[in-house]
């Protein structure tokens, strides 16, 4: 080997130490970078050469080191491990998110829930039972069956409301498929192009590996990756994008939630629905479809049986002045009932006409026990049905909270393993910096030695003796 092979040997070495350090460097400062991959740099020594040319001749030896490649550490099954973790949570976020609040609209068991409101309406009865003749008595029943209508409309008109903002939550989602799908398709392209001319695109990837995580989590998206890096995302065999191309989703289904239970809500890209299994929007849908319209569907049932049970006793009495009592609810829904009575004296206390009775305000006073209204109806009275509801809303919050807590610690280990595989470790990036440092330092010298070697062959050679 010559001297001045010995100098490019150095010099491969410096440029390959350099390269290391500039790498460890992007890796510190991104310690903290959302979605970025730690980057190895892939080394390789260069032997002498294979045959003679014309610039070096047949015996001239080259040797080295090469850059052979920046290598992303990313491992592609982690990363949708942790991908669909993500999306399985943030599907139980959502849908817990509507419940919760539903659940705090209900305020059961409470004072200020609708159970209470009912109990003091029921108990106004019986008062009224004590002394029929009392307009104030009277006139409080009446504005305790106000209460009522007013509570029923109360939570119907927030269920209502909470459905509304549930789908302007999915319609946003949505949009945000949308544009994600759109960057992700320009990154294609900007992938492709970078690997056709050589240059490393191992940021572009990290950055569309973390569009595909927003994918997966809020639409519960699937990649593959094909050629040239390039990556393809399904929802449920639906492609949304194949290579620079882009497809965009809408929300389909009524608009209101009257409407949700034979229209409901969805996704479709054109004319075709595509279903959601998983994400956001999965738990999205699930408040729209099913939770939200079941409860509306429940909260009607206990207003339809108040409405039935209290008039059908209401209509067998007959008011001081002898009057047939007549409906004392009307309405359809929990939405429209009303109090149909103005004032005391339009009640209906007695059983039979001309008397002072409150025995007929006794038997609707006695609809406060689940028996006496189910005798009255022949199916389970108001009381028995908001239980329910209350309970149905309550069993499916605390399932969720299980399942979200569950589901915490799988995610939380599904993010450990991306970051113990692909995170940056500063200890590690600080001690490959010290070494590529020495081995530049060292190369660095070898060139100072290799220079006093040649500065003695040309300007001392044959000096002695003079």
């Amino acid at each position: 080997m010559t001297g001045f092979s010995t100098l490019n040997t150095a010099v491969t070495g410096m440029s390959a130490a350099q390269r290391a350090m500039d790498i460890a460097g992007q890796n510190v400062v991104n310690a903290n970078t959302p979605g970025y991959s730690r980057q190895r740099l892939g080394l390789v020594s260069s032997g002498a050469a294979t045959s003679a040319t014309f610039h070096t001749g047949n015996r001239a030896h080259f040797g080295g080191v090469e850059v052979k490649e920046i290598t992303r550490i990313r491992d592609a099954f982690l990363e949708a491990t942790r991908a669909a973790a993500g999306a399985r949570q943030e599907a139980l976020t959502a849908e817990h998110t509507v419940l919760a609040g539903v659940e705090g609209l209900l305020a059961e068991p409470g004072d200020t829930g609708l159970q209470s409101t009912l109990d003091a309406f029921y108990s106004a009865w019986h008062d009224l039972a004590t002394n029929p003749s009392d307009t104030a008595s009277g006139s409080a029943v009446v504005q305790r069956g106000i209460a009522v209508t007013d509570q029923l409309r109360y939570v119907a008109s927030n269920i209502a409301a909470r459905w509304g903002i549930a789908h302007d939550d999915l319609d946003a989602a949505v949009d945000q498929v949308n544009r994600a799908a759109a960057e992700l398709a320009n990154l294609n392209v900007q992938i492709r192009e970078g690997n056709a001319v050589g240059r490393s695109v191992n940021e572009l990837m990290d950055r569309r590996d973390l569009l595909v995580r927003e994918l997966t989590e809020v639409v519960g998206a699937t990649a593959v990756t094909g050629g040239d890096e390039q990556v393809t995302v399904h929802v449920n065999g639906v492609t949304i994008v194949a290579g620079s191309a882009a497809q965009e989703l809408r929300v389909t289904g009524s608009l209101d939630l009257d409407g949700s239970l034979s229209d409901p809500p969805g996704l479709a890209w054109g004319a075709t629905p595509v279903s959601v299994d998983s994400g956001k929007t999965a738990g999205i849908l699930a408040a729209l479809r099913t939770d939200l319209p079941d409860l509306a569907d429940r909260l009607d049932g206990v207003a339809l049986a108040l409405r039935d049970s209290v008039n059908i006793l209401h209509n067998e009495g007959f008011t001081q002045a002898g009057d047939p009592g007549g409906d004392f609810f009307d309405g359809t829904d929990a939405m429209d009932m009303t109090v149909i009575p103005t004032s005391g004296t339009e009640l209906a206390p007695a059983l039979t006409a001309g008397t002072v009775d409150g025995s007929n305000a006794a038997r609707i006073g006695d609809l406060m026990d689940d028996r006496a209204a189910k005798d009255v109806l022949g199916s389970d009275g108001p009381s028995v049905l908001w239980r329910d509801l209350s309970a149905v809303v309550g069993v499916r919050v605390r399932s969720l909270d299980t399942a979200m807590q569950v589901q915490e610690t799988v995610l939380a280990s599904a993010e450990d393993a991306v970051q113990s595989n692909a995170g940056v470790n500063l200890d590690e990036e600080m001690t490959n910096m010290i070494l590529f440092q020495r081995a530049f330092q060292a190369s660095a010298r070898v060139i100072t030695s290799v220079d006093e070697m040649l500065d003695t062959l040309v300007n001392r050679t044959g000096t002695v003796g003079r």
